[in-house]
């Protein structure tokens, strides 16, 4: 289903909506939230009341499909005078041993896209800035460690609103689908003569989350891609097209070490320095907390990925994520574990500025910042008196996630304490009402 997309202007949107025809009020999707967006009133449907960092877990999780990613179609820029398709790396892990990643670029030109730009090559250059920007830090000390990947959108967004001390570990540099889409705007209006508006870059991803990128970008002043569409949507089409290609252009230039960045660890796979993979939610949530307590300085850079194992993982792939990582990992012997980019291109580039991200990620504003401290403290300890006389159950029952969840609810006046089905009246009279 496609609805609308949110305004860029608008604050704190997300990609995903609940189907209520669909959504019958269970709390599977309340509970997996990390952010504590997600409640359910009345146990009737569930409805997204705080910020959502499009993890797609809540997709992932719900039995009867009622959560919904919002995504483009390919269909919504037929009139645009020239198309460029630029697809993540982890569209390479969706077909057989017999396709190659030049046969899915070429099988992607078919479908009416002017222009196939391979992100995988551009990726080994980031993996060149990131080394150039480590050895700099290390000169100079412009962020503490360990630094952050700033690729996985979920990641930056989980940090700007659950972790904002964090902000200063990523790394001010624009990501490869990002620097993919700047080029081909300025090559090809440029080629063309004409305004680089006119020219639309398409994303291929494995979730919806590279929508935040477009809508909302975290290091650019405006996203330089206009739509991203579904891995899972056009796969079928691509499978038609891939039986028949007569084309014999190379589009496919990385080596394996830019085709193994759809996979957790394959962005640190290219690096000469001490890093860590983590990936899915709850790990990367374990490691953010380590870091955001002073530990694991003696790593240099962490890749971090939301989905477990990678882009893969996604929730808009079609192949199992670990037959998919089996066939990144086939690739990759493949076409061999070394960059195929010249470094010292890349240098005169980054010296140049032509990864610099152009503005700094800020944290998300937020109720508590807006209170004063008396207020905060007044407001702590109310939560405090109503959780002394809570179940601790977790239930959800209540339609919040979890008993502290509902205390606030209850203070802030989003919800009552009625709602609490283990709530007796003595512990009403004890002044919680």
């Amino acid at each position: 289903m496609i609805e609308k997309l949110p305004s860029a202007t608008e604050q704190q949107v997300n990609y995903v909506r609940i189907d209520e025809d669909k959504c019958n009020g269970c709390v599977l999707c309340m509970k997996v939230c990390p952010t504590k967006a997600i409640r359910v009133r009345d146990n009737h449907k569930a409805v997204i009341v705080g910020v959502c960092i499009d993890c797609g877990e809540c997709v992932k999780v719900c039995p009867r499909g009622a959560v919904e990613p919002i995504i483009n179609l390919t269909s919504d820029f037929e009139e645009a005078p020239y198309k460029v398709v630029s697809p993540s790396t982890a569209i390479y892990a969706q077909f057989g041993p017999d396709v190659m990643p030049n046969d899915v670029l070429l099988a992607l030109k078919k479908m009416g896209f002017d222009y196939v730009h391979d992100q995988s090559y551009t990726s080994e250059m980031f993996n060149v800035a990131i080394e150039l920007y480590v050895k700099e830090n290390h000169e100079h000390g412009h962020s503490p460690w360990p630094l952050i990947s700033p690729v996985c959108p979920v990641v930056v967004r989980l940090i700007r609103y659950r972790y904002p001390s964090l902000l200063k570990h990523l790394p001010p540099l624009a990501t490869p689908r990002e620097i993919v889409a700047r080029e081909a705007k300025k090559r090809l209006s440029q080629k063309h003569g004409c305004s680089q508006d006119v020219i639309k870059v398409i994303h291929v991803t494995p979730c919806a989350a590279k929508m935040i990128c477009i809508r909302e970008p975290f290091f650019l002043e405006r996203s330089y891609l206009d739509a991203a569409v579904g891995i899972s949507s056009i796969h079928e089409e691509i499978i038609r097209n891939l039986k028949d290609l007569e084309e014999d252009t190379v589009l496919h230039h990385s080596g394996g070490i830019g085709l193994g960045w759809g996979m957790s660890g394959g962005e640190i796979a290219g690096l000469h320095m001490n890093c860590l993979a983590v990936s899915g939610l709850s790990e990367t949530i374990k490691y953010l907390e380590q870091i955001e307590m002073g530990l694991l300085t003696d790593i240099e850079y962490v890749e971090f990925r939301m989905c477990t194992e990678g882009c893969i993982g996604g929730p808009l792939t079609v192949v199992d994520k670990y037959r998919a990582k089996h066939r990144l990992q086939t690739l990759v012997r493949l076409f061999g574990a070394e960059r195929r980019v010249k470094y010292e291109y890349v240098k005169n580039l980054y010296d140049k500025g032509w990864f610099l991200a152009e503005r700094e990620v800020e944290g998300f504003p937020s109720e508590r910042s807006a209170r004063d401290i008396k207020a905060e403290i007044r407001r702590r300890n109310q939560i405090e008196k109503i959780l002394e006389h809570l179940p601790r159950k977790e239930c959800g029952l209540c339609g919040s996630p979890d008993c502290e969840t509902f205390a606030e609810d209850v203070v802030d006046g989003r919800s009552s304490l009625d709602k609490c089905v283990f709530l007796d009246a003595k512990g009403k009279e004890k002044g919680l009402q």
